[in-house]
Parts: structure tokens; C-alpha cells; sequence
């Protein structure tokens, strides 16, 4: 029995329009009426009410979460980061600084951010930040980064791929020393700290909670997401998940904008 579901968001919980779909909130109600358990699992930061303006009654909905693809745990009143070497830091952004226009933001502890180049206004509502609260990078302090992110324009709307001898160079200097992903079809390059990804969290929390690994149900649409569809029972793939992707998943459900997690809970796990 499904007791506990974890939720990439981008691309998998949320539509193209960046919305929960009325039939899936109203699922997710379900499943939380019935005692299940529902937790995030996403490459974003915590604050989720200022990135996608969700009220208290979807807030509400969750436990808490995975974030920052692992790098942070979220579960009631607890929370625990998970930080990049200093090193590995400062030498990708040498890397990264040989391109122009090239963006870097710094993910930091209590959520505060850095960027290379400043964001549009639009870009940074997006990332649920303002320009006044945003640092610059040689200006962050004592703060330690949980994930960096490397990309054009202000990642949203970037239709340019990290140069190919880029992401050589970057996968190269991270190997067996931080973790790489190149996400968004080849548009973005997620780092964080060694070893950290969104499964060996999720799996804090299965062991906080006391669960079975098949009283865990997983979905995921990225190669972020590999991790855990590798290692669950119940792991779903989104349709609109590339064939890699998909390939990792026990099962694969409808794509993000045609109510795949309705689907896949009501239609093959029947939870409502």
C-alpha cells in the first residue's frame, strides 16, 4: 500500500503553464484525506509560494519536500543543506567566466541567491526573488551554496545549449567529486555537492517515516530524476519524459498536460 508520493515538479506536478490542473489538485486532496502522505521532489528552492504564487491550501497539501535536487530537506519543522565544495565552486566558475553572457546563480543557505549577470523582472519572479535581494557573486560572504546553475538569458526563456566543450570541461572537473546534471534538453547545468540527488534524500525521509521502499511512489520527467525511477517500485515517468528517462521508470503515465498524475493515481496505483 502507497503510504508516502514524491513529485518532481517542472515538467510533472505542474503543466506547461507552470499550474497544478484542477483535477489533479483535487486528487492530491484525495490522497491526502485517505493518509497518504505527498512530498515534493524538485531541482527548485523551497520557497514555492513566491516562485509559483501557491496559496496555503496547496502549500498545505505537502509534508514538505526534497529541493534543490537533494541539496535540501524539508520535513515539518526540520531542514538540513547540503553544500558544494568551496573548490569545486570556485574553480566552475572560472570555467563559466571564459564565456560571455553565460549566467551562473549560486543557490544559497535560507535561500538567497547570486547571479553573474542580473535577471529581467520577469526572470527573477520566476525564481522568486527580487533584484534588491539578490547578491552578486564575488558578494556572498560566509554563505555556503547548495546548487549552482549555469545558463543563458534568465533560464526560463533560454533557447541557447551550454556550449558542448562547456559541459566536457564542467562534467570532467565534477567527476567523483560533485554531482553534474545538463537538464532542459541540453539548456542547463545543475551542480550540487557530492553524491547529493534527489534520491538518497527522498530516502531520508522514507527512513524518517519509517516506511518500506513499495510504500513509496515516485514521478519524474528528467534526467534528475533517474535516480529515484531507478529505485522504486511504484517510480512513474511522465510521458513527455524523454525515451532515456522513461526507460528508468517502472511504469509511464500521460504527459504533464494531460493530467498524467491523476491518471497514473487514480487509473494504475487506484489510491482514490
Amino acid at each position: 500500500m502507497i503510504k508516502a508520493i514524491f513529485f518532481d515538479l517542472d515538467g510533472t506536478l505542474l503543466n506547461s503553464k507552470k499550474l497544478i490542473t484542477s483535477k489533479t489538485k483535487q486528487t492530491l486532496e484525495q490522497c491526502k484525506k485517505n493518509g497518504i502522505k505527498l512530498f515534493i521532489a524538485t531541482a527548485r528552492h523551497p520557497l514555492l509560494d513566491r516562485m509559483l504564487l501557491w496559496d496555503d491550501s496547496t502549500l498545505s497539501l505537502f509534508e514538505g519536500g526534497v529541493y534543490y535536487n537533494g541539496g535540501c530537506i524539508e520535513i515539518g519543522n526540520y531542514k538540513e543543506y547540503q553544500f558544494i565544495s568551496d573548490i569545486i565552486l570556485q574553480k566552475v566558475i572560472s570555467l563559466v567566466f571564459k564565456y560571455d553572457k553565460l549566467n551562473i546563480s549560486l543557490q544559497l543557505e535560507d535561500e538567497i541567491h547570486a547571479f553573474r549577470y542580473p535577471l529581467s523582472d520577469t526572470g527573477y519572479k520566476s525564481w522568486g526573488v527580487t533584484f534588491e535581494e539578490s547578491l552578486e557573486l564575488g558578494h556572498t560572504g560566509n554563505l555556503r551554496t547548495i546548487k549552482l546553475l549555469v545558463f543563458y538569458a534568465d533560464l526560463i526563456d533560454s533557447i541557447i545549449p551550454i556550449p558542448e566543450e562547456l559541459i566536457v570541461s564542467l562534467k570532467a572537473l565534477c567527476e567523483n567529486k560533485s554531482q553534474f546534471y545538463l537538464t532542459d534538453g541540453g539548456k542547463v547545468v545543475q551542480i550540487m555537492g557530492d553524491s547529493v540527488n534527489k534520491l538518497k534524500s527522498i530516502e531520508k525521509i522514507r527512513s524518517y517515516l519509517d516506511l518500506k521502499e513499495d510504500e513509496i511512489a515516485v514521478f519524474g520527467d528528467d534526467v534528475n530524476d533517474i535516480e529515484m525511477l531507478s529505485a522504486y517500485t511504484y517510480s512513474f515517468a511522465m510521458g513527455n519524459a524523454e525515451n532515456h528517462v522513461k526507460e528508468k521508470a517502472n511504469y509511464v503515465t500521460l504527459d504533464n498536460n494531460s493530467d498524467g498524475i491523476h491518471h497514473a493515481i487514480t487509473d494504475i496505483l487506484q489510491l482514490v
